[in-house]
């Protein structure tokens, strides 16, 4: 007898990137029915053919299901063709992830990333906690961002641009970043994500469109601002994880003053993991003297994307002082 609703948990689990951790009934439970809708819902999906998770995660998984499989059930063939195959793949220093949103497997966004920190001297090459936070919060409040001109500082490889561009009903989305091969994944993701949109190459910008909705690619350097030229002028502004490095904050403010004399009535939503207390607070005094006021954001659940939410976080709503 199939079993639903424990092989969505399993599928959800491998595509979180949990480990499997079946319980004995469970376990009972893992006919070769069973194991056959798990595979055809994972591994044998098109998606995850073509765009393939870590190996090293997969082959954990795999032994681990396997393992605890085999005392109890007839473990399923293609379970060990699957294993047998991953292990013999070489390791890259890029990935895919996929993101379930709402535990909903129609909904998945699929990011090309790296699990390494640091990546070819930059950070942005991965998806970090406070973007996943600050997507979570987009998506239960699309209100907010309904026919919306949206400009997002520090896009990384574009989990929470191409979120909200493909979730929420904006009007654009311009994404930016400063490092060539961060621009690149971030192209990449949104044609992985986004593929119905066509795309339309100038000097400064890559232009995705569909219909009404447009998604930009622009680089944008915090430290050459004098001449900040926009496809268009925000509404909103977003940012995950950009308060990290005193030695940044005051690009980052002169970045957030040259978008107010765009449109000074722009709204600020700022999403940070604070991993340094005397940073974050450096940030909300400059923020004063630069005449933002802020407000911080409740942020006590996960809604559709699952982030930790033990960590000490902070999403602000910054606007400037009349």
């Amino acid at each position: 007898m199939v079993d639903h609703n424990l092989i969505k948990k399993l599928s959800l689990s491998f595509f979180k990137g949990l480990h499997c951790n079946l319980k004995p009934e469970e376990i009972k439970k893992m006919t070769w029915e069973n194991q056959d809708l798990f595979l055809k819902q994972t591994v044998k999906t098109a998606l995850f053919k073509k765009y393939p998770c870590h190996r090293d995660f997969c082959v954990r998984f795999f032994k681990m299901l396997i393992q605890s499989l085999e005392p109890e059930q007839e473990v399923h063939d293609d379970m060990y063709t699957f294993l047998c195959n991953i292990m013999k793949t070489s390791i890259n220093d890029f990935c895919y992830r996929h993101y379930v949103v709402g535990n909903d497997f129609n909904n998945i966004i699929t990011i090309k990333e790296t699990k390494n920190m640091v990546l070819n001297g930059t950070t942005g090459l991965k998806t970090w906690e406070a973007a996943l936070m600050l997507s979570d919060w987009a998506l239960c409040h699309k209100e907010t961002f309904s026919n919306k001109n949206v400009l997002e500082l520090g896009s990384g490889v574009g989990f929470t641009g191409i979120t909200v561009a493909k979730l929420c009903d904006i009007t654009s989305m311009i994404m930016t970043d400063c490092h060539s091969d961060v621009l690149n994944t971030m192209n990449n993701n949104i044609q992985v994500n986004l593929s119905d949109f066509c795309l339309k190459e100038n000097i400064k910008t890559n232009m995705y469109t569909n219909g009404g909705k447009s998604i930009g690619v622009m680089l944008l350097d915090w430290n050459d601002t004098e001449e900040l030229s926009l496809p268009y002028i925000p509404n909103i502004v977003i940012g995950a994880d950009i308060v990290y490095d005193p030695s940044i904050l005051q690009s980052l403010l002169n970045v957030l003053l040259m978008i107010h004399k765009i449109n000074n009535n722009v709204d600020i939503y700022i999403a940070s993991v604070i991993r340094n207390q005397d940073t974050f607070n450096e940030f909300l005094k400059e923020l004063e003297l630069k005449c933002f006021k802020h407000e911080e954001i409740n942020l006590s659940n996960n809604g559709l994307i699952d982030w930790d939410n033990s960590i000490n976080r902070c999403l602000l709503k910054i606007n400037k002082i009349s």
